[in-house]
């Protein structure tokens, strides 16, 4: 079977973008999906090949192909006085990626300046290092200190209970230790504008996928001295900056960043369910420095009466400048958050709760 041109670089890019997560049946799944004959695959396999862009090992069926590393660079860094991180991000970062597009480029300056003066400004840390690993498909960089740890460095700061606790103050935004510096925006942004966003520190993982809007957190083990940061985006994304930060600016708000989406997975410590006035108080603290939040209940299958009535009841009439918006609700959390609400026939919630869910949804 023939193809013209456009076809071609459609295959091209469709092996490219697939070869990560079928590493085996690559040649197969194009196959399938453009009709080709096996002969015409393994001819655009070879060129792939051939340009430097794939990587083949084994023979026959226990081939197996992989995106070839185009660029890989890592350099360690003395956090000393004076150091910078755009100086970091034009002399480290920004040649090895020659060719991206403005978009993904802007993506990558943003992650990589704020990360670092994280770095400098936060961890306490006398060296770093950063790397960038670069193929066809997808853009990653890694930055990593060796100072206090940002889990356990929130956690003193805010006195919280347990350091998980600071993840879910991370994910809400406007979150930093160092109020006259900071506005504490770094964080909530970069980890939304890039595909794969994680923090390693202590024995906690925090990660966020962009393409399905999970948000995981899990325990390791093995202490991590520091913090490591990972972020991963492809080389083809169509998203920018501008609109990552648009997306959260509440609709009636002109400037600011005043708009924060919470996945409340992050609050089940351990699994624990969502049932008590204590939780709830955790969950809205800081809320009232925004004007619209988004309740994510994505993966909760249900809440406990005390939860719901100081979250939708208590918390909202003492705050009726905030307006809170719960969004992926399993029919037992949206009954009970109606049970909240029985007392207050002419609360507008009551009819957002009976509207199209789906079109409040932020990704």
């Amino acid at each position: 079977m023939s193809v013209d041109n456009k076809t071609s670089q459609e295959i091209q890019e469709f092996i490219i973008r697939n070869v990560g997560s079928h590493p085996t049946d690559i040649g197969r799944l194009t196959a399938e999906t453009f009709g080709l004959s096996r002969v015409a695959i393994v001819n655009r396999l070879g060129a792939l090949i051939k340009a430097g862009l794939l990587v083949a090992e084994g023979k026959t069926k226990a081939r197996r192909y992989t995106l070839t590393v185009l660029n890989s660079h890592h350099k360690e860094l003395q956090i000393v006085p004076g150091l910078t991180e755009d100086q970091v991000w034009l002399r480290d970062v920004k040649p090895s990626l020659l060719g991206v597009p403005t978009n993904v480029l802007d993506i990558c300056a943003h992650g990589v300046t704020e990360m670092v003066n994280n770095v400098i400004d936060h961890s306490e840390s006398t060296t770093a290092t950063i790397g960038v690993s670069r193929d066809a498909a997808t853009i990653t960089i890694t930055i990593r200190d060796y100072g206090v740890g940002i889990f356990h460095k929130i956690q003193q700061a805010l006195n919280l209970s347990d350091p998980q606790h600071a993840i879910l103050e991370l994910a809400k935004g406007k979150l930093t230790t160092d109020q006259a510096r900071h506005t504490g925006e770094g964080i909530f942004f970069t980890s939304r504008m890039f595909d794969e966003f994680s923090i390693a520190s202590g024995t906690l993982l925090f990660i966020r996928l962009r393409r399905t809007d999970d948000w995981l957190f899990e325990s390791e083990e093995a202490p991590k001295h520091g913090t490591d940061v990972m972020m991963k985006i492809a080389t083809n994304a169509s998203h920018t900056t501008k609109e990552i930060f648009d997306q959260y600016r509440a609709e009636f708000d002109q400037f600011g960043f005043s708009k924060t989406n919470i996945p409340l997975v992050l609050l089940k410590y351990e699994g624990e369910q969502l049932i008590s006035r204590s939780q709830a108080k955790r969950l809205m603290a800081r809320i009232d420095q925004f004007r619209e939040v988004i309740l994510d209940f994505k993966g909760i299958t249900s809440i406990g009466q005390a939860f719901a009535d100081e979250v939708f009841r208590i918390y909202r009439g003492d705050h009726p400048g905030v307006n809170v918006y719960p969004v992926n609700m399993a029919p037992d959390v949206k009954g009970m958050i109606q049970r909240s609400l029985s007392g207050s026939p002419d609360d507008s919630l009551n009819d957002y709760l009976r509207s199209d869910m789906e079109k409040h949804k932020v990704t």
